[in-house]
């Protein structure tokens, strides 16, 4: 049975996927407990499904952009961002009001930054046709992708990591049965 997946691009791909419930917790958990890069778990997804399994170089360019692009632009606003919500709009003398529009403001700015990484990891491949692998050979080939990952980024794939990248994958491709998903995650 072919995927017949329709092409779509990294960010729609990416907005899609992370609006179906339990994605934002399972991402948001996997970026604040094991480090990860919510935008290179999604590319991970992307690829697998569009390209195949990533080749050295590829993987190389991705990761570099997206850890400096992270650490520079993303993480220091997303920790303004957080430390404003938390601790910074309570502090005198500083008014709460115009302190959480400048918060909604620094949000904006960060799903730019994010946005932008997106296009810029989208613009590493260029994708003409659609594949027409089996849904289980695309899995195999996103899981690898997530295994690479996770390993390059220094964190284990214990039963908690698989279960959220179960979440990401059934949100990404609804259509694939659980048991299948599952199975390729070996859970």
């Amino acid at each position: 049975m072919a995927s017949g997946l329709e092409i779509e691009g990294f960010w729609d791909f990416s907005v899609r996927t992370y609006r179906t419930d339990g994605v934002p917790d399972a991402c948001l958990s996997l970026q604040n407990d094991y480090g990860a890069d919510v935008n290179m778990l999604l590319y991970c997804c992307w690829i697998g499904a569009y390209i195949g399994q990533f080749d050295g170089e590829l993987f190389a360019r991705a990761s570099a952009f997206s850890t400096q692009w992270a650490d520079h632009v993303v993480v220091p606003l997303r920790s303004a961002r957080t430390w404003m919500k938390h601790t910074g709009c309570d502090t005198d003398p500083v008014p709460t009001d115009a302190c959480m529009q400048l918060r909604e403001e620094i949000k904006s700015v960060e799903f730019a930054a994010e946005k932008m990484q997106q296009q810029v990891l989208e613009s590493l491949v260029s994708i003409d046709q659609s594949r027409n692998d089996a849904p289980d050979h695309i899995l195999k080939d996103i899981v690898a992708n997530l295994i690479l990952y996770s390993e390059h980024t220094g964190f284990e794939v214990c039963e908690d990591v698989r279960r959220k990248f179960s979440d990401i994958i059934r949100a990404a491709f609804p259509d694939w049965r659980e048991q299948m998903i599952l199975r390729a995650l070996e859970l």
